[in-house]
């Protein structure tokens, strides 16, 4: 599988971003990715270059073209699935 990197949008506050943090962390023990994850109360300017409508927000940065799943970033299968990884 190729390299995959990931970068989650979060606020440190918000109880979604906590759950999207918990469930990647554990798909990090399962498969190979990278994962960056971003305050947005700490780095405004970011969140705007990026465009961020919601918050969290996970983006596929690697492999091309990025991607922003839609949906609940606690259901690993769907995160599987997003990421290009059967197991």
């Amino acid at each position: 599988m190729d390299e995959v990197i990931l970068r989650l949008y979060v606020t440190r506050k918000n109880p979604y971003a906590k759950a999207a943090i918990q469930t990647l962390n554990q798909l990090q023990d399962r498969v190979n990715i990278k994962l960056e994850i971003v305050d947005v109360s700490e780095n405004p300017d970011l969140a705007r270059e990026n465009h961020l409508i919601a918050i969290p927000t996970l983006e596929r940065i690697k492999p091309e073209p990025r991607r922003r799943p839609i949906g609940d970033l606690s259901d690993t299968k769907a995160l599987l699935k997003f990421i290009g990884c059967q197991l």
